[in-house]
This record gives C-alpha cells, sequence and structure tokens, in this order.
C-alpha cells in the first residue's frame, strides 16, 4: 500500500477542519500522512488537529503568517513516499477518493497526474461542478480551463507522483498566494501526463471567508504570473488565449496601484491592437477617475 501525503495549510479553519480531517480518517486506504501546517492561526486549529491523536497526522507550525505559496512550499518539503495530495480546511473527501486515484495509477504506470469531478457545497446544500475533463500531456487545455473559471485540474481532487514535483525548478512561487496553485499545475502541465476519474470525490465549500473572493489580489497575481512567463513561448502562447494576458494587464491597472514602469511594460507588451487602444485611452485620463468608474460596473 503505497504512501499518500496529505497537505492541508490552515489559517483560523477552526469551523471546518473537523470534517476535512475525519474524510481523512474515514479513507479506505489507510496508509496516508497529514502533513497539517498551522498558518500563524489565532484560533482552536491546531489544538482540534492534535487532538485527533493519530500517528499519520504531522502538525507544524509557523512563526509568523506566510502567503500560500510559502507555506505550500515549506509543507511540501516534509512530503515521504509516493504520492501526494491537497486539501484545504474547508473541503473534505469522498471516502474512497485516495484507493480509487491509488488503483488508477497501479493500472497505468505512465500516468502522473489524476484529478476527478467533486462537488460544491453552499449552506450544507450539494451540487455538482460541471467540467470538461482531459487527458493527457495538455498545458493549452489546463490554462484554458483557468482563464475560463473552471480549472481542469481542482486543487483538492489531485494526487501527483511526488517524483514528478521533484523535476520542477521549484513548486510553489513564494510570490504568489490566491494564484499560487494555477502557477503550480501551468508549470507540471509541460511535461505532466494527466488522467482523471470521473467519480465525484470531493467536496469544495463556498463560504464568505474563500480565499479566491479577493478579485483585486487575483487580478494583482496573474498580472505576475502573465508578466513572468513572457520570456516562455509556449507559456506565452497560450496565457495570451483569447486575449487573456491584455485583460488581466488592464484589470490590474484598474484594480490596483501599479508603477509607472508598471504601465510601461504593460503598453509595450499588450499584444491586441484593440486591447492597445483600450490601454491607451484609459491611461491618458486621470487614473482614479477611471476606478472609481470601472469599480462601479464591475
Amino acid at each position: 500500500m503505497p504512501l499518500v501525503n496529505i497537505i492541508m495549510t490552515c489559517h483560523n479553519g477552526e469551523k471546518f477542519i473537523e470534517l476535512a480531517i475525519k474524510s481523512l480518517l474515514d479513507q479506505t486506504h489507510k496508509n496516508w500522512q497529514l502533513i497539517f501546517y498551522n498558518n500563524f492561526s489565532n484560533d482552536k486549529s491546531l489544538e482540534i488537529a492534535e487532538s485527533f491523536q493519530d500517528k499519520r497526522i504531522k502538525c507544524f507550525t509557523s512563526s509568523k503568517l506566510l502567503n500560500l505559496g510559502q507555506i505550500r512550499g515549506l509543507a511540501i518539503e516534509l512530503c515521504k513516499g509516493e504520492y501526494i495530495s491537497f486539501l484545504d480546511v474547508d473541503d473534505y473527501w469522498n471516502d474512497r477518493k485516495i484507493e480509487k486515484q491509488i488503483k488508477r495509477f497501479q493500472e497505468n504506470q505512465n500516468i502522473d497526474l489524476i484529478y476527478s469531478n467533486y462537488y460544491l457545497v453552499k449552506k450544507n446544500i450539494e451540487s455538482k461542478k460541471i467540467k470538461v475533463l482531459n487527458r493527457g500531456i495538455c498545458p493549452e487545455k489546463l490554462i484554458e480551463s483557468y482563464i475560463d473559471g473552471n480549472p481542469l485540474t481542482a486543487w483538492l481532487t489531485v494526487m501527483i507522483k511526488a517524483e514528478c514535483i521533484k523535476k520542477l525548478e521549484y513548486s510553489f512561487d513564494k510570490n504568489l498566494h490566491i494564484a499560487s496553485d494555477m502557477d503550480f499545475f501551468i508549470r507540471l502541465s509541460l511535461y505532466c501526463n494527466m488522467d482523471y476519474i470521473e467519480d465525484y470525490l470531493a467536496y469544495y465549500r463556498i463560504h464568505d471567508n474563500n480565499e479566491s473572493k479577493d478579485k483585486s489580489k487575483e487580478v494583482e497575481e496573474l498580472s505576475y504570473i502573465c508578466y513572468k512567463y513572457q520570456a516562455n513561448i509556449d507559456l506565452k502562447k497560450f496565457l495570451n488565449y483569447k486575449n487573456f494576458s491584455d485583460k488581466i494587464f488592464i484589470k490590474n491597472f484598474l484594480h490596483n496601484q501599479i508603477s509607472k514602469e508598471q504601465t510601461i511594460r504593460y503598453k509595450i507588451i499588450i499584444d491586441g491592437f484593440l486591447y492597445k487602444l483600450i490601454f491607451f485611452i484609459i491611461s491618458i485620463f486621470p487614473k482614479k477617475l477611471i476606478q472609481k468608474l470601472y469599480k462601479c460596473f464591475y
């Protein structure tokens, strides 16, 4: 029975943590270890995690609040064994998730990453998340799925071979928080052979404190990613699907306070003529006025 690592980072998750960990204890595949990284919580999160008194639950604590890229990077360094999965503290799994994914890995030794369908949970009401699933080495499909707001590799469903992650120059970008998973999977997708299980094996909880609801921060980080890969011909091409990069640079200009150097940089690298024109027009008007108008309709 191969060892499966589950990474769970937590900042003030006392409201949900018990169900998340119980969903691991209920797994039919028993050879797993939870890397629980307490990210400077000031509630009872760590106390609840330690209360389970299960040797498979390894608890660690950060002495200061870190972003997700930083804390996930620390957690992944602690993993041992063949496979790595991710479970946020507010989500939970079907009791056969690990078993079914391990079985698929054993059926096909060429697979590097397996994901699945999942449920959305809002106010205890479950609904199926409709997804388009793809197999193989498919960076374009993966990036398109993020651009379209329906990520192919939903974070809570993924299981990856540890050896696959070791091929990366680094695991998580320490500059990223909300978009750290997107950046991670973009780099993996260039050579990672993906497969999926159609079953609904996880539950994603929607609530008022979801990190992804901070649109200003999200746009800022997506802009960082788009700029970071300007020198990579393949990724630059994929990231500009439907002029995604151009739109992100414009949204970052409208959402956030960016420097004059960034403004000049955006003017140069925006590709689409229409978006160059839009950026030129909005950049010559008083920025605070444009931002106020934009946020009225956003």
